[in-house]
């Protein structure tokens, strides 16, 4: 593997020396470049001294010389062969928008963040920095959890090949080819997992049962036409898996069909197969809630990594 670029934004008020060290738990099989990145906005700072322009301008210039010794007592103690280190202080509001400018410059692989724990309410009404980071960063995302690299077993990734978009902008074939790359520098095993959910098949043939909606379409008489209606279903999700299977030149134990809630059935499959990272595409639509990505951020275990489709515009998330 060639080597990687990686921007990782340092929270100078959390200790980020678990996600140092999964850095250098990927160091051990390839050469890293990575930048420790630190953007910082003081609002009480800047609107005391707005002002005092040159008073606000020693205060700024004493806050990132603090952040930039921090940053090399962090190189210093996580300093390893195969990493090479440079650093990068800003001061900028909103700071998410900093990061994206940087990892952008830097034409970064991965950008690394810690991720923080937000509650249901507050997903709703404010929007936290890793969510406007979900959204809208064009690098692939990594979210780093508390769970630690040493006792993974695999590498995850969710696919959806029965979703339109995710054929026409190839987002299953950029989530495969990331989780590889991951599974190659961890020197762990690869599982590709597509969620089918039949309860929305249930749905829909329960509530249709009455009106005869789809009786021009569907005939369920008895317990066996029923079976052999989600059978039908399943074997379609099965031939569609197997698509991206042969077009990846995947083994049989590196593809996995799941059934039920794609959310609950991905946090159980990375529980189960005690997976270091899961890798999930992100396809911003409208609001703040709704995709598959952010709904995992909070509950699944590992970490989770979050790439966008090739036909993604950063823009049209502002």
């Amino acid at each position: 593997m060639t080597s990687l670029r990686i921007l990782v934004d340092i929270n100078p008020e959390q200790k980020d020396t678990l996600l140092l060290e999964k850095l250098q738990k990927l160091a051990t099989t390839t050469t890293l470049d990575v930048t420790l990145f630190i953007c910082d906005y003081q609002p009480a700072i800047a609107s005391n001294l707005i002002l005092h322009p040159e008073s606000l301008e020693q205060a700024v210039k004493q806050i990132k010389k603090q952040h930039q010794s921090h940053l090399e007592q962090l190189i210093e103690k996580f300093n390893h062969k195969n990493i090479n280190y440079s650093t990068q202080v800003e001061w900028h509001k909103p700071y998410y928008e900093s990061v994206m400018k940087a990892a952008k410059s830097m034409n970064a692989d991965l950008v690394f963040k810690q991720a923080t724990h937000h509650n249901r309410l507050k997903k709703i009404f404010i929007t936290p920095g890793d969510f406007q980071l979900l959204k809208s960063c064009e690098q692939p995302l990594l979210l780093s959890k508390d769970n630690r690299w040493d006792n993974a077993e695999c590498v995850m990734a969710a696919v959806d090949p029965s979703h339109h978009h995710s054929q026409d902008s190839h987002l299953d074939d950029i989530i495969i080819q990331q989780a590889k790359e991951l599974a190659e520098a961890l020197s762990l095993p690869l599982k590709v997992c597509h969620v089918f959910d039949p309860a929305g098949w249930e749905v829909v043939m329960n509530s249709t049962a009455s009106t005869g909606v789809m009786g021009q379409f569907i005939v369920l008489d008895t317990p066996e036409d029923h079976q052999a209606l989600m059978k039908r279903i399943r074997n379609e999700h099965l031939a569609q898996l197997k698509i991206l299977k042969e077009r990846h030149q995947l083994s049989d134990d590196e593809t996995v069909l799941l059934e039920g809630f794609p959310e609950e059935a991905l946090e159980q499959a990375a529980a189960q197969n005690k997976a270091a990272l899961l890798v999930v595409g992100t396809t911003y639509r409208s609001g703040l809630l709704g995709s598959t990505a952010e709904r995992l951020l909070d509950d699944v275990s590992c970490d989770i990594v979050a790439v966008k489709p090739g036909d993604f515009d950063a823009l049209q998330t502002h």
